[in-house]
């Protein structure tokens, strides 16, 4: 009735068949329909985060000027500060997003980008997993992914990244370097994000892998120069950009500021509660010991080196996830049980994992338009109130209250949307770690300092978040009332406003 074919690399499974499904879907867009689907209905979440709002302000303000900023632009204490914008081309793209087609406009292309992701993902799995192994792994992926499937630039880079490691790794499987052409994916991806040295640095590794793996000097001197042509070109695309040298300076100095440890994304993973890390831990840990999974030392050192930095890290959860079955997928082919195909499921399941016919493609388009039609159809996409402090700065400029603003750093990025300069905001690079620190500790009010910081700074009004421990000591200054307060936030005006 049909035939599993085995790849042409070693120990391989490609999921072919002689029979394709009836409608000729595929996993892959199944599972992207399936994470677009649950990332749309909720799409509030994916505007949760502050800094979405000071991106798609820095976006209009490239567009409005003709160029990218090179100082700290809306801030009220580091406005000639230098300041490297490294994603200045998602937030052109944000902003564009969000002028013609608003909040729910970049919902969409969130979820797209996740969903993008996942499927090129999975199938590039299916070339060496049998399909139940590749689903567990991508479902894992998305899971570690989820909490960070945020309006944000880095969003815009995910495909971006699958599309690398899975070039770069197939690849090492054929003993060769990669393309030189494939160096150029790093003019866009510098450009959109930072996280493009994350790239480069697999790219390394693997190089150091194909040197040390080498049968013999010759093998190991080919390895070492092909790798270092490549490496060479991905770092000169690096330059490509508008900050040059500084632009491909600012990860580490991004990274290597200690004042990251106050900032939720940069901390580390907190197990007090449930994380999705745990199932790949769990996994891991019970396929090692009990089914005897064996790895090539050099794939053992980067899957800790993965773990290392998602621990420390949380938001390098998503690298992890996605990253980690690309680099064992090849290794683990033969020790995993093939689909026996011997009941409906597995039939089923190999013959989904055929590419997508043209009907396939058109049927998984109509079921996208249709998603769209019930979860976007007669309403938009609209930021959580009770996140952001929306009510709070109507009222200021309801009380034309004027003049310097001391805020809670998560309010930033909605200050500058809004039209006020911020005391601080995310951009924790343009701040540094001397400021950080002094404001994390005045606002946790482990230094005495509060009133001569406001006094120094001219500040008129505070705008922090009611469960703060700074709303304690505002309430009882000398010259300070409240103005405003509700479950989001809490405004205080100094009594000659």
């Amino acid at each position: 009735m049909f035939e599993i074919t085995q790849n042409l690399g070693p120990g391989g499974f490609v999921g072919s068949t002689r029979e394709c499904n009836r409608f000729g879907v595929s996993l892959p867009l199944l599972f992207a329909l399936g994470v677009y689907s649950l990332i749309i209905a909720h799409g509030r979440l994916v505007l949760a985060d502050p800094d979405t709002y000071w991106h798609i302000a820095v976006g209009h303000w490239i567009i409005q000027h003709g160029a990218v900023p090179d100082h700290g632009i809306f801030s009220a204490t580091m406005a000639s500060a230098p300041w490297v914008p490294q994603s200045w081309l998602a937030e052109i793209l944000m902003a564009l997003i969000y002028d013609h087609f608003g909040w729910s406009g970049l919902s969409v292309v969130t979820a797209l980008c996740e969903a993008a992701a996942i499927a090129i993902l999975l199938r590039v799995l299916l070339r060496a997993l049998a399909p139940v192994h590749a689903m567990f792994a991508v479902t894992v992926a998305f899971a570690m992914s989820f909490h960070h499937v945020l309006a944000r630039p880095f969003i815009l880079t995910i495909p971006i990244l699958v599309v690398w490691v899975a070039a770069l790794v197939q690849a090492r499987s054929n003993n060769r370097a990669p393309s030189p052409w494939l160096a150029l994916l790093i003019v866009l991806w510098a450009n959109l994000h930072g996280g493009y040295m994350f790239g480069i640095g697999i790219a390394a590794l693997l190089g150091v892998e194909a040197v040390l793996l080498a049968p013999d000097w010759h093998a190991r001197i080919r390895a070492a120069r092909d790798w270092g042509i490549f490496g060479t070109l991905a770092v000169g695309a690096a330059l490509i950009s508008p900050f040059g040298i500084n632009g491909v300076l600012f990860p580490f100095n991004l990274t290597n500021m200690s004042s990251l440890a106050y900032i939720a994304e940069w901390q580390g993973v907190n197990f007090t509660k449930f994380q999705p890390i745990e199932i790949w831990l769990l996994t891991v840990l019970f396929a090692a010991l009990s089914l005897g999974w064996r790895l090539p030392l050099t794939r053992v050192l980067m899957l800790l080196l993965l773990l290392t930095m998602a621990l420390r890290h949380v938001r390098n959860g998503e690298l992890l996830g996605l990253v980690a079955p690309l680099l064992i997928a090849p290794a683990l082919a033969d020790c995993l049980p093939k689909s026996s195909a011997l009941n409906t499921v597995d039939r089923l399941m190999t013959r989904l994992a055929s590419p997508a016919t043209t009907l396939g493609i058109i049927i998984a388009g109509a079921i996208f338009l249709a998603i769209n039609t019930i979860t976007l159809a007669g309403r938009e996409i609209l930021p959580l109130d009770a996140v952001f402090p929306t009510a709070a700065v109507s009222e200021v400029k309801a009380k034309h209250i004027e003049g310097p603003v001391f805020n809670a750093y998560q309010f930033g990025g909605y200050l500058i949307f809004a039209g006020f300069d911020p005391f601080i905001d995310g951009r924790a690079e343009l701040y540094g770690d001397e400021f950080i620190t002094r404001y994390v500790e005045t606002v946790l009010m482990k230094r005495d300092q509060l009133p001569q910081l406001l006094d120094d700074n001219g500040i008129t009004w505070t705008l922090f978040p009611p469960d703060a421990a700074i709303i304690i000591l505002m309430d009882h200054l000398p010259d300070w009332r409240r103005l405003y307060t509700d479950s989001s936030a809490v405004v205080h005006v100094r009594f000659s406003q």
